[in-house]
This record gives C-alpha cells, sequence and structure tokens, in this order.
C-alpha cells in the first residue's frame, strides 16, 4: 500500500480511481467528506439522508472495492448524514461551516429537483394495467385470452371466470384490463371491481348502519362483477351468505362475474360448499410463472414505456434472478430508472445486481457482484483486477481469469455472453473454453479444487 498523509489523502485517491461519469462524481461523490478510518471501517460524512442513500445505493459496492484495493484490506463502508452527528462531532470534523450549511442547502434543492425529475419520468412511463401492456406468454395465455373473449361478449360465455395464481403474476393486471377495456367500449355500462376485504366491509357497514337494501341495490345492480383475492372471505359466514346470493341474482341476469384468488376454489378452506361449487361453474384459469422469454419480454416492455436503456447483460440478469413474480420485475425496473433519473448513471450490472438484493428475500441468494469476484481471485493471484479483464495472457493471468469465469457462472448463474461482456468483450466460445478448463483442474487437482471451494464459500455459496 502506498504512503498517504491522511484518510483525507486516501480519499482523494480513491476518487481519481472511480470510472463514473462527471455528472455522478459532481452529484453524489463530491459532496462526500472524509470522517476517519477506524481499524477496517471506512467512516464518510454526507449533509443530507437523501444523498446518504444515493450514494449507498448507486456507489456503495464500487466505493468499498476500491478503498479495499487501495487499502490492501477489506473495508466496511459506512456514510453519515447530519443528523446522526452531534454537534460536538461536526466541530471535531470541521463541518459546523457556513460553507457546510450552503452545501446542504443546495442539496436539498438539488433533492427536489431530482424528485420533479423522478415524478415527471414516472408520469411520462404512463404504466397502465391494460391488455396493451400485459405480457402474454404460455403461462398466462388461457386467462388472457378468456379475459379478452369476455370484454367481447360479457356474460354469454366463461361465466363466472376463476383466475388463480401466486401472488404476483397478473391477476390484478387482467382484472383492471377488463374494467378499462369494458368501460372503453361500455361507458353506459356499471361495472364494480373491488376486492373481498372491500366486499366485506361494505357488508358489515351496511348492517351496522340499517341499509342492507342500499348494499344489495349497489351490487344487484352492476352490469359486471370483478372481485380480487375472493379466498380473503374464508370464515366469514355471513358475508360468504351474501356473495352467494349476490353470485346467484347476477348469474340469473347474465351478467359478468371474474374472480381471482392465489389458490383454486376447492383449495380455499373456511368457504361453503355451495359457494366454492358456484366458482367452478365456469372456467377456471391458472397463471404459472413466467418461462425466461416472457420475463425478459416484461422486462423490456417496461423499460420501454419508461425510456430506460438497459444493456442486454442487465436484462439477462434480472431474467435470471427475479424468476417467479412479475411484480419484483417490474419493482426492479422502476427502481433502476429511479437511480438513473436522480444520478444521471446509465444503469449498469453493479447496480442492477444492488437493487435485486434489495429484493429478493432472506430466503433466496443475495447476487455477489463481478466485480467483488474479479477482485477476491486478483488477490488470490497476485494480479491486478484490470488484468483479468483485458487481453493480456501470461499464464498467471490466464489461469486467474479462468477461474473467475468459472466462479462467476457459479455464483451469479448470468447467462455465458453477459459473463463475456464483462470480461473485456469475450465471446461465447471462450467462456465455455474457460468454464471447462477450470472444471477438468477441479477433477485432478484436490489442492485446487480446495481453493475454488474456499472462495466460493467465502463470497456466499456453498458449492462448487
Amino acid at each position: 500500500m502506498c504512503s498517504y498523509n491522511s484518510f483525507a489523502d486516501i480519499f482523494e485517491e480513491v476518487k481519481k480511481r472511480l470510472t463514473l461519469s462527471p455528472t455522478a462524481m459532481k452529484l453524489w461523490i463530491e459532496p462526500l467528506k472524509p470522517l476517519k478510518l477506524n481499524n477496517n471501517q471506512v467512516l464518510l460524512y454526507v449533509a443530507s439522508d437523501f444523498a446518504r442513500d444515493m450514494a449507498v445505493n448507486s456507489f456503495g459496492n464500487i466505493l468499498t472495492d476500491t478503498f479495499s484495493e487501495l487499502l490492501g484490506f477489506e473495508v466496511e463502508l459506512k456514510i453519515m448524514c447530519d443528523n446522526e452527528l452531534t454537534h460536538e462531532q461536526k466541530l471535531h470534523y470541521g463541518l459546523e461551516t457556513p460553507e457546510a450549511e450552503k452545501e446542504l442547502e443546495k442539496e436539498l434543492e438539488d433533492d427536489y429537483v431530482m424528485k420533479s425529475r423522478l415524478s415527471k419520468s414516472e408520469a411520462e412511463s404512463n404504466y397502465k394495467h391494460t391488455f396493451d401492456t400485459f405480457i402474454v406468454g404460455d403461462n398466462n395465455k388461457l386467462a388472457y385470452a378468456s379475459c379478452k373473449a369476455i370484454v367481447q361478449e360479457p356474460g354469454t360465455k366463461f361465466n363466472p371466470l376463476f383466475i388463480y395464481s401466486e401472488p404476483g403474476l397478473g391477476k390484478t393486471h387482467l382484472l383492471s384490463a377488463v374494467k378499462t377495456e369494458m368501460e372503453r367500449l361500455h361507458p353506459e355500462m356499471n361495472i364494480i371491481y373491488t376486492t373481498a376485504d372491500t366486499f366485506t366491509d361494505d357488508f358489515v357497514s351496511s348492517i351496522r348502519s340499517n341499509r342492507t337494501e342500499e348494499f344489495k341495490a349497489k351490487y344487484h345492480s352492476c352490469d359486471m362483477l370483478l372481485i380480487d383475492d375472493i379466498q380473503f372471505i374464508s370464515n366469514k359466514v355471513e358475508t360468504q351468505q351474501e356473495m352467494f346470493h349476490t353470485f346467484n341474482y347476477l348469474h340469473n341476469q347474465n351478467k359478468q362475474i371474474i374472480f381471482t384468488s392465489d389458490r383454486p376454489p376447492k383449495e380455499i378452506n373456511g368457504v361453503e360448499e355451495r359457494l366454492i361449487s358456484r366458482f367452478e361453474w365456469g372456467l377456471l384459469a391458472d397463471i404459472a410463472p413466467p418461462e425466461y422469454e416472457t420475463r425478459v419480454a416484461i422486462i423490456k416492455r417496461k423499460a420501454e414505456l419508461f425510456h430506460l436503456d438497459l444493456s442486454d447483460n442487465v436484462i439477462q440478469f434480472l431474467a435470471d434472478k427475479l424468476k417467479t413474480n412479475i411484480r419484483q420485475l417490474e419493482g426492479a425496473i422502476t427502481k433502476i430508472n429511479a437511480l438513473a433519473v436522480v444520478t444521471g448513471v446509465t444503469p449498469t450490472l453493479n447496480i442492477a445486481q444492488s437493487v435485486v438484493k434489495d429484493i429478493l428475500s432472506n430466503h433466496e441468494p443475495i447476487p455477489v457482484t463481478v466485480e467483488k469476484i474479479i477482485n477476491e481471485v486478483a488477490k488470490i493471484y497476485s494480479v491486478d483486477p484490470d488484468d483479468i479483464r483485458s487481453s493480456k495472457r501470461t499464464s498467471q493471468i490466464s489461469t486467474a481469469r479462468q477461474v473467475a469465469i468459472y466462479v462467476v457462472s457459479r455464483i451469479t448463474g448470468l447467462s455465458y455472453s453477459s459473463i463475456g461482456e464483462e470480461f473485456g468483450h469475450r465471446d461465447h466460445s471462450t467462456v465455455v473454453y474457460a468454464i471447462n478448463k477450470v472444471r477438468s483442474i477441479l477433477n485432478n487437482d484436490p489442492s485446487f479444487k480446495g481453493m475454488v471451494e474456499d472462495m466460493i464459500k467465502n463470497l456466499g455459496n456453498n458449492s462448487v
């Protein structure tokens, strides 16, 4: 490690090594102030909570890695903001100055401008739950086709329609699409779109206020009844009785009824058998988790609506990691767009990994960044991380590169083409060769296998 006179000198060198846009440096890195290096903890300061959160979420990984690379040991990054320091601490660190106050005012002004830009971006995305924004795949085409048919001839087929799936797969989207399209084609019709909980609350309120006839008139007079999450009437006996009568009245009038649920009718416990049988009178349509191609299409469509340019490796990473919930996919794109708008930084794989880390539950693997893996391999082989991505072909660098490619493949699950992009735009065949070469050595060299196993374990995985 080079010699530096102060922690401030170290931080200045870190900033020189960062490869960020001028806008990102000006908005989010330059406002950071070095406080101290306490053992392996790097302590920085920025005035506002918003600026701190943006720095941590968008640049925390690259700052941590750059400090670690410069200092020669792993560090923990902590960024503190104004309300976390006492008056004495601010004086100690030289933060209580007129310049600091002006800087805080400027940051607050920037905060307001950034949030305005973000609101404008979200408004312009115009992402509404319509048939046009619903991505059709093998997993949902029956539910989609049924809803489209109902809009054309409500009450004549598939009545009732019962759509069921795990949460976050598009049931509510389809219900909203039906409502929107019906209001466009038949503005004269009375469409009621509600949830089972709201139906229950309306019914209970009508009993308490002695207005049950008004309740019945409201629901019996509709031309189409759409009820989301019908499973929530479970164990509500009086609500079920009123639902049964409402269903019979509307069905006898050939009024269209659509229910959604997180499970098929027979698996909803605590519901009367006569009501279960009504749910099954029409068509049952399930929605399965989307296959890879559908996930990619969803990501691209959502990004397109935000006018957000995502690279193929970011799209592939998101599609690989967020497999079972469309809402998670859409939430990831929304957050990436927010970061892009307020930072002015083009979305990178590093940012996508940070977003996915926040979204995934504790039961799902947290992605390890490619940068972290390369840095770890570089330390083991005593080479420069940049050399691993370079075209250099010395024996030491080539071996380190092959090991890094193998570990990235095992831990991140990225496609071979995406891995190739991460390692200096190498082609698919080079990645395959590297992985096969490492596998061959693993099978024949126990000490090499032990080293790779330990590395993967340290990076958060337990198997080779």
